[in-house]
């Protein structure tokens, strides 16, 4: 499965953007997925600080510590030494940071004010010409992992010390989202080994599985309760185990479901999980002989039950019935899901052909061996045969893009809160991954409309509208099921997960 959450990360436009968008204009949805998974939304705060350490340990390694990268097991380190003009709390919901306020001049002229008296880790101040080097960099740089995040922004330019002006190449409803994505660093900075930010820790020491943090005392903000922060990589999953069932660890990421009930028969250790926003479905190649045919295509979507997918996960994943998770900005809650029948999917394939079955050849990342053979057992029950490739990411992304693939397993991450860059890149007829070569002319409209809309209630009007093409009456493709991020927690350590799954020290107490 590690091939597979990579792939889900590199597909996606990245970034971790704020729930704005969906608290002003799908307000219900939202509080209905809040409450399931946030009952008490109130977080006891304990304003003291103390000498005490905590250790965070992760299944997966990271990139380095340069602010232009944008993987999320880079960027839940280092978001605890960089801050950007903006951020989000655990719910998503966007607040300020380096930036005390914002505002749009114009369609495409925005103002941002900067955080006054903000010192960096060196001991240096904070001001706008900082600003435009990081975004300079995010935007330039050949290296760059948001570079097609922040491609509507013309320029960011300095008007004092404590402004900026950044102006867009089009009207951009979601520019402050995306923003929430550049880092700052201090303007004369050209290495990132020892990394400098404005967070609340500062780079001690690292080694090849350990990263060492201090509390900055000079931070602008309220001071974290940790005084040292241990960020450790153990890729075995059995020594995972081991050192959380031991104390050594307080906070496991990426514990596997087949070792939830085992944790939760201890004294010591909480579970707690959550929805990724990950949904994962297969993909058509629309230029298949096969399955350009409308009929097979909807056979397909007859043939899964997707509460089933949920076993192989032992509960911790939920059915998906639409390409986005709900509470997603551009999630249609008037669709009606297409469940499972079997008689239906087998009389119309009889139709399509009632002497020859079908086969199709499905392209998917190593790792979902079982997820495929699930699939291929759903589809043999309505008459479909399968045959399943399985390979590397890299081979599978360049298959995928150029559209060679007839049928492929994707999972894709709505981390910006938002449809659009799901719609823009593997919806939109020239979207850079849309390898099913997929092609609707009002859904191209719709599309393009909506990247300039500044009408907020409108837009999801679009959004929805092209959910329910895509979906209900062309059918894109089959989405299967969500998965969950699980947590193990040593007893006696406040911790309340984030939607977008990072673990910030500086959100961590104790009891």
């Amino acid at each position: 499965m590690k091939t597979l959450l990579k792939l889900v990360f590199y597909i996606a436009l990245l970034g971790v953007m704020g729930f704005l968008l969906v608290y002003l204009f799908f307000q219900k949805e939202f509080n209905e997925f809040k409450s399931q998974y946030f009952p008490n939304d109130t977080v006891v705060e304990d304003i003291s600080i103390s000498d005490k350490d905590i250790k965070i340990a992760y299944a997966f390694n990271f990139e380095g510590y340069d602010p232009i990268l944008a993987d999320p097991n880079t960027r839940t380190r280092i978001l605890n030494i960089f801050e950007g003009l903006v951020g989000t709390d655990r719910n998503l919901k966007i607040e300020p940071k380096l930036a005390l306020s914002w505002g749009r001049l114009h369609d495409t002229i925005w103002e941002f004010k900067l955080r006054p008296n903000v010192k960096f880790h060196d001991g240096s101040a904070f001001d706008a010409d900082d600003v435009v080097a990081s975004f300079k960099r995010a935007l330039e740089n050949r290296n760059s992992e948001l570079k097609d995040l922040l491609a509507t922004i013309e320029s960011v330019e300095k008007q004092d010390d404590l402004t900026i002006i950044i102006h867009t190449k089009q009207p951009d409803p979601i520019l402050v989202n995306r923003i929430s994505n550049v880092l700052i660093f201090p303007s004369e900075k050209n290495s990132f080994e020892k990394p400098i930010g404005t967070g609340p820790y500062k780079f001690n020491a690292d080694s090849d599985t350990e990263l060492a943090l201090t509390r900055f005392d000079g931070y602008w903000n309220k001071l974290p309760y940790y005084k040292n922060v241990f960020i450790q990589t153990i890729e075995n999953r059995f020594i995972r185990f081991d050192v959380l069932k031991n104390g050594e660890v307080d906070i496991l990421a990426n514990v596997p479901p087949s070792f939830t009930e085992e944790f939760e028969k201890m004294n010591s250790v909480n579970i707690l999980a959550l929805p990724s926003l990950e949904v994962n479905f297969l993909v058509y190649n629309f230029e298949s002989d096969l399955l350009s045919d409308k009929r097979i295509r909807e056979a397909i979507a007859y043939a899964f039950d997707k509460n089933a997918f949920v076993e192989f996960s032992d509960g911790f994943a939920t059915p998906s019935y639409q390409f986005v998770s709900n509470g997603i900005f551009g999630f249609n809650p008037e669709i009606t899901p297409f469940s499972q029948d079997v008689a239906k999917a087998k009389a119309i394939i009889r139709e399509y052909d009632p002497f020859k079955r079908p086969s199709i050849n499905i392209d998917m990342a190593l790792g979902a061996e079982t997820i495929g053979e699930f699939i291929r057992l759903q589809l043999d029950e309505v008459g479909i045969s399968i045959n399943i490739s399985y390979m590397s990411f890299d081979k599978l992304q360049k298959k995928v893009k150029a559209g060679e693939s007839e049928m492929y397993l994707l999972g894709f991450r709505s981390e910006i809160g938002d449809a659009s860059s799901f719609f823009e890149n593997l919806v939109h007829s020239n979207g850079s991954f849309n390898g099913g070569n997929f092609s609707n002319k009002k859904v191209d409209q719709l599309i393009e409309l909506s990247l300039t809309n500044l009408d907020q209630s409108k837009r999801l009007d679009q959004f929805q509208e092209i959910m329910n093409i895509i979906t209900n009456e062309e059918h894109y493709g089959v989405p299967l099921f969500e998965t969950d991020v699980i947590y193990g927690i040593r007893v006696g350590i406040l911790f309340h997960p984030r939607l977008d799954g990072y673990i910030l020290a500086s959100e961590i107490h104790s009891t």
